[in-house]
């Protein structure tokens, strides 16, 4: 009989899936008899990266991830298991424990604590008799919860004998895949829940529909393009749903505070806001002010997440052919005219305007941070994967450069954490090995997440570009600062030069202090030198930020 490790390198290994991690004592063997048994690991060298790697696999690839981590690194990989859950991003971790005889031991951690703490779901491996069991639930749960499930396996039972089922491979592979908009079961929404949204939807004159990642699958998107027509309907999308309605005449872009100034006066002349797998939290509409006053029809596969009245459970397709039908009992059984405001122009989504442009003379050797967006917009191939660091530069950045579909932007700020992007773009490149994988980040993000991680992609030779919006601070800090009349001299920070940084490492690298640089990227690009990173030189005085939490007493009322 083969040992636990041993058949659960089988078991993972039949998947086919990559497995990301950092072996240890607890998991070494397990890793070393996954590669023998011909499983595809990518060693990374944080366990927080190894949980990000897996989670940005997840969101390109529609599949579940797969990560490893050795007894206590679960303390390194709780803000990687927290943004994945609020991104809401499947993966299994499998998290090596302490003997459990061994007290003393320094590396035992209350790992079910900070699992839970995360958000992620936590499963222990107590008897190898349950070990069928427990793995088949851990797929099944993240799947359809879609979210980290952790399974904590103590290291006790590396060597124990063990046989696995023979059929849990394909078992599981069951649970692998299928659609990451939603879960995976469709939802029809009673008849009774249908009736009064369309009561609502009878009454407006300015309908607007915004949809969310629980609506990007290709049957959503038409099902809901044909509701939208019927009513006369203009579309939106939340930020983690950007591009889906690219090019259709109605589209307004992203709704919230990322909006546009042009597409502003379409959203606050609305009169029904029609969500449909969208997350209406405070970022997704402008904490609140972009719902203020209005209807709100709320759609949605998962009921836990309902924020109006009224609320219909059902999935995006199945709701709007609902909601279509009962249209037409009701007597509208043809499209109405698009909606308009007098007096405006089309609204332009992918060209949003900066609401406070900088001034001042700007330090010799840097180039503008909007038009070295637009740069970088035009010359980058179409077929792309975009990541976004968090921090100053995000805003901005996720505005101006396109995706050919939701699909092909991975979310990093969930946790609201810099340094995440990185490891999130190199699983994307991963599951799409064949694919550019974009990643913006602003300086701090790449020292704080990404410079160990550049050698992972050297050693992978990951299709892997690298734009390090380069200020020589921390952004947001010195955005703050400035604001209320400090001195930002604490923001600031001494870096090195990262292309040749990056050439060290074994990547290539190009630095951009005029616009004449970017040439140097486009022949890079084209050449196929990757990993690839880019240092682009910014004025931090001359970056906007036009992003604020504000508390509820200053939203009241009005529109942002």
């Amino acid at each position: 009989m083969n040992s636990f490790h041993a058949e659960l390198a089988r078991v993972c290994a039949e998947l086919g899936t990559p497995l990301f991690g950092v072996a240890g004592d607890s998991n070494l063997f397990f890793v070393d008899s996954f590669v023998r048994r011909g499983g595809r690991y990518v060693a990374v060298t944080h366990e927080g990266a190894a949980v990000l790697m897996a989670a940005g696999y997840a969101s390109v690839s529609d599949r579940v991830g797969l990560a490893t981590v050795t007894q206590g690194a679960i303390t390194n990989a709780a803000t990687a298991l927290a943004d994945a859950t609020r991104s809401r991003l499947p993966l299994v971790l499998f998290a090596g424990e302490t003997p459990s005889w061994d007290d003393d031991n320094v590396q035992r951690v209350p790992t079910d604590a900070i699992v839970r703490s995360s958000g992620a779901e936590y499963l222990r491996l107590e008897h190898l008799a349950d070990a069928d069991d427990v793995l088949s639930l851990a797929f099944r749960r993240a799947r359809r919860s879609a979210r980290p499930v952790v399974v904590g396996i103590p290291t006790d039972h590396t060597h124990e004998p063990c046989s696995l089922s023979g059929a849990l491979s394909g078992s599981l592979s069951g649970s692998l895949s299928g659609s990451l908009s939603g879960l995976a079961q469709e939802v029809v929404p009673t008849r009774d829940a249908v009736r009064a949204a369309v009561e609502v939807l009878l009454r407006t004159r300015r309908p607007l529909i915004l949809a969310g990642r629980g609506a990007i699958a290709e049957a959503d998107r038409t099902a809901t393009l044909a509701l939208a027509r019927r009513l006369g309907a203009r579309v939106a999308t939340t930020l983690r749903a950007k591009e889906l309605f690219r090019g259709e005449p109605a589209d307004l872009g992203i709704f919230g505070g990322l909006r546009s100034g042009r597409s502003a006066v379409y959203f606050d002349a609305a009169d029904v806001i029609v969500a449909v797998g969208a997350g209406l939290n405070s970022y997704t509409t402008h904490q609140g002010t972009a719902t203020h006053g209005r209807h709100v029809v709320h759609i949605d596969v998962d009921a836990a997440r309902a924020r109006s009245t009224p609320f219909v459970h059902g999935s995006a397709a199945a709701t709007a052919r609902a909601l279509l039908e009962e249209l037409a009992a009701q007597g509208v059984d043809s499209d109405r005219p698009l909606w308009d405001v007098a007096g405006s122009a089309e609204p332009e989504p992918a060209r949003a305007e900066v609401s406070a442009e900088p001034s001042g003379d700007r330090r010799p050797g840097t180039v503008e941070y909007i038009e070295s967006l637009e740069l970088l917009e035009s010359l980058l191939p179409p077929d792309r994967l975009l990541t976004v660091d968090g921090g100053r530069i995000f805003f901005e950045s996720v505005r101006r450069i396109s995706v050919a579909s939701p699909r092909d932007y991975v979310h990093t700020m969930s946790m609201g954490s810099i340094g995440l992007g990185l490891s999130l773009a190199m699983g994307a490149a991963v599951a799409a090995p064949t694919r550019l994988s974009v990643a913006v980040s602003g300086d701090g993000g790449f020292m704080l997440g990404g410079l160990s991680e550049f050698t992972t992609a050297v050693r992978r030779r990951l299709k892997l570009l690298v734009v390090v919006l380069n200020d020589g601070c921390y952004g947001a800090e010195h955005h703050h600062f400035v604001k209320r009349g400090h001195d930002p001299a604490t923001t600031y920070f001494d870096w090195p030069d990262f292309a040749p940084v990056a050439r060290s490492l074994g990547g290539h690298g190009v630095e951009v202090r005029r616009p004449a640089d970017f040439q140097h990227v486009a022949d890079a690009i084209a050449a196929g030198s990757w990993p690839l990173l880019v240092d682009v030189k910014l004025d931090p005085n001359r970056i906007p930020m036009d992003f604020h939490r504000v508390p509820p007493a200053a939203r009241a009322g009005g529109h942002p």
